[in-house]
């Protein structure tokens, strides 16, 4: 380990044998990683990334180190600070076009990370029925990346452990709380749905708000040529959200709605299945949000 009074790095030399033993798998000898900057805000920005062991070892102790102190600080991948500065062009901090100045001067943490967490979170489907999942939290937080406003924190919805995901709040004001930049995600109709006691469903960016339209009058506007009947469609340009049964209206007072019902899947299985039920039609709708990174197995982020 090596640390300035602006960069807290960890450096594993080539010859790196713990102990006097070689390692069975993969290890960052040879590697450097930088673990942690100190901000002009004077907050730490903790590298979130995934690192081989014993980068790993050495994150993890830094990060239960700034747990127990006082210090406001975030934990981000780097990667994903990358690719919103550079809207998507470089996702990787290693290629990085900026330093570690230019960071400390453009970036500042807005909501501090509550702490590295385990949580179990309640789902609900189109039927009622509830269960729980686990997920892995780095630690919910809000930055500011030059003049733009980021949420970081990770998807329930995601497989496994949840996903990741470092979003742009169309706000040009600092939101005070986690909970107000999580509501910024939300468009209108979903927060007045909410605010109706409705449960609106949710899978990775889209919504699913529970609706009493009937499948006759759906049918009927099929039939008069204002809306489509679909199987298997795909939500959004390039998107891989995929509805079971679609009715999507191409004209009239409905003109851009989508209603669905059956299973909403990932096509790249990066999401749990929501089932919406059969007895009722949903209408979905996507969030509030400017550009969207996720990461990779690899620990790079991707554009979203």
């Amino acid at each position: 380990m090596r640390a300035t009074d602006d960069v807290l790095i960890s450096k594993i030399p080539l010859e790196y044998h713990p102990y006097g033993h070689r390692m069975w798998g993969g290890t960052a000898k040879g590697q450097t990683a930088e673990l942690a900057v100190r901000l002009k805000d004077g907050s730490i920005l903790t590298n979130g990334a995934r690192f081989a062991s014993p980068i790993d070892m050495h994150q993890q102790e830094l990060i239960s180190t700034l747990e127990t102190s006082h210090r406001r600080f975030s934990v981000v991948p780097f990667h994903s600070i990358t690719a919103a500065w550079t809207d998507g062009d470089v996702d990787d901090w290693s290629r990085a076009p900026f330093g570690i100045s230019d960071l400390q001067k453009e970036v500042s943490v807005v909501v501090p990370s509550s702490g590295e967490e385990w949580k179990t979170v309640a789902v609900k489907d189109g039927n009622g029925r509830i269960s729980e999942r686990t997920i892995h939290t780095l630690g919910d937080s809000v930055l500011r990346v030059k003049d733009r406003f980021y949420l970081s924190g990770v998807d329930e919805t995601g497989v496994g452990r949840g996903m990741y995901f470092f979003a742009e709040l169309r706000t040009k004001q600092a939101p005070p709380t986690l909970e107000e930049a999580y509501n910024m995600l939300k468009p209108t109709v979903v927060r007045e749905a909410e605010g109706r006691g409705l449960d609106v469903l949710r899978q990775g960016e889209w919504f699913a708000i529970p609706t009493h339209v009937l499948t006759s009058e759906l049918m009927r506007d099929v039939e008069r040529g204002i809306a489509v009947h679909r199987q298997r469609h795909v939500l959004g340009k390039d998107g891989h959200h995929e509805l079971e049964e679609a009715v999507l209206y191409k004209a009239g007072e409905r003109k851009g709605q989508v209603y669905a019902r059956g299973v909403l899947r990932h096509t790249k299985d990066e999401h749990e299945d929501l089932d919406l039920g059969t007895e009722r039609w949903y209408l979905v709708v996507h969030n509030v949000v400017g550009a969207s990174y996720t990461l990779s197995g690899q620990g790079t982020a991707q554009f979203d």
